[in-house]
């Protein structure tokens, strides 16, 4: 097995000169949106100017030239907005590709192949409903009404009138997707407006969710063909689980290698729900309780033995259930195995989505050891001496989550999720080989070790089982 003192963090912190151009490009096109279209200055038309000289010979170039051109005479269509957010979408995507291809040279894989093409979107858009014409048109509308009007100056009564729409789009199958982007944007602004400091703002983030929802909206979620799925049977070893969530929605990201007769796969199994805010605490797992044999063998880190499950080429498992408890392997072992720096087991690269083409969904599995750790208060970095050091993005790590700051600072071995944010590569962890105790025992620790036993206990406070109850009743009047 490779020996992970190959692996030099020095090498990630020289970020290449078109990337960090790339990078405060975009915080440029941020602090128009946190100014407000409507209200620019010198300062930000040359920001426009300087997007139109990047974007100069490519199919973007016309119809940029022509936006600029019209914000800059304070005329504004919804399309234009559009073009602005396929613009900063397309500099991040450069971003993303540039940032992958760094990672998987240090870390000895082979580079990342070609997107997905998406289908033709004429192909997608041709028999679309009237009301979700209308919806997606409201939604671009208000888009770029707070476009106009800037982050700073938001108040409640720009956001409020959308609300109607986003409650009809969470129950539409063709818009759930885009409502749920929407929904966490819409919930996130509402708790922050009106601003009382500007620079509280996250306008990296406001940015990144208002481009995404500004291209989502051009067209509802309809099945791709070039994403079409093939049905796969093997072996799955689940290695690390991502939890996400805010007030209203939740998303369990479980990652792992599927062993089949011909190749090892490195896939994902993303499991969603909307939730109230009733319902928190280690409760949530209870809204997973379609995938019970999913977590009972992440609990007991034992394989599963899966038949006829939906592959999409991008690497995501959809979960039908279909899978048997196996034998049982170790974690850490397992993820040394494929994922170690240089490791000839490494799997091949899935495919990326175009839309997925953005630095926040770099995510390169790796395993570590043979560092130390350094701390200051709740700031954790792994070092390895003069190679450099790696930071722990702790900020990552769910509350809900086994890993504790104490896990983390204890650990021995470390499994993660390789991340680019705020300009710097930092380390997600998934899991660790920690020594605890009074007599220092090896544990491994990893989020969604208890997620099984709150799914199969009988609890005495049922919140869901009663919204659910009220629901059923609502339904039979």
């Amino acid at each position: 097995m490779p020996h992970p003192k190959m692996f030099s963090p020095n090498s990630l912190d020289s970020i290449p000169d078109g990337t960090k151009k790339a990078i405060a490009t975009i915080a440029s096109f941020d602090r128009c949106l946190l100014a407000g279209f409507a209200n620019l200055d010198d300062r930000h038309l040359e920001t426009l100017a300087s997007l139109q000289r990047i974007f100069s010979g490519t199919p973007l170039e016309k119809l940029l030239t022509e936006s600029c051109a019209a914000i800059e005479r304070n005329e504004f269509l919804e399309n234009y907005f559009t073009a602005l957010a396929a613009a900063r979408a397309s500099l991040q995507g450069s971003l993303f590709d540039s940032l992958q291809q760094q990672a998987r040279e240090i870390l000895g894989r082979t580079i990342a192949p070609a997107e997905i093409a998406p289908s033709n979107p004429s192909e997608i858009t041709k028999d679309i409903p009237d009301n979700i014409k209308v919806w997606l048109d409201s939604t671009r509308n208000w888009l770029m009404e707070i476009a106009l009007v800037g982050w700073a100056r938001l108040e409640p009564q720009t956001l409020t009138p959308f609300l109607a729409t986003l409650e009809q789009m969470q129950a539409e199958p063709t818009t759930v997707r885009l409502a749920a982007l929407l929904t966490g944007f819409f919930n996130e602004l509402m708790s922050r407006v009106p601003v009382a400091d500007s620079s509280s703002i996250p306008s990296y983030r406001w940015g990144d969710l208002w481009s995404r929802a500004a291209i989502a909206a051009l067209q509802p979620s309809i099945p791709d063909k070039n994403l079409e799925n093939t049905k796969v049977s093997g072996r799955l070893e689940l290695l690390g689980l991502d939890l996400r969530h805010h007030a209203n929605f939740i998303s369990a990201i479980a990652y792992g290698v599927l062993e089949t007769n011909s190749q090892s796969r490195w896939v994902r199994i993303t499991l969603s729900s909307y939730k109230v805010d009733s319902i928190f605490g280690q409760e949530i797992w209870r809204l997973f309780r379609h995938a019970t044999s999913l977590f009972d063998a992440w609990a007991q880190n034992q394989a599963l033995s899966i038949t006829d499950m939906p592959l999409l080429p991008t690497g995501d498992l959809l979960w039908n259930g279909n899978g048997q408890l196996a034998e049982k392997y170790n974690l850490m072992k397992k993820a040394a195995e494929y994922f170690a720096p240089n490791s000839e087991n490494a799997p091949a690269p899935n495919l990326v989505l175009a839309s997925d083409r953005h630095p926040i969904q770099l995510a390169e599995p790796i395993f570590l050891k043979d560092y130390q750790i350094e701390r200051d208060g709740e700031t954790l970095a792994l070092s390895w001496g003069d190679s450099g050091k790696l930071p722990v993005a702790t900020e990552l790590i769910s509350p809900l989550s086994e890993l504790t700051i104490e896990a983390i600072a204890s650990s021995t071995e470390l499994f993660g999720l390789l991340r680019f944010d705020a300009g710097r590569w930092a380390i997600q962890p998934l899991a660790v080989a920690a020594l605890l105790g009074k007599k220092k025992s090896a544990q491994t620790i990893f989020t969604g070790a208890t997620a099984a036993k709150v799914i199969n206990k009988t609890p005495a406070k049922n919140t869901i089982g009663t919204l659910q109850e009220r629901a059923s009743r609502l339904l039979r009047r």
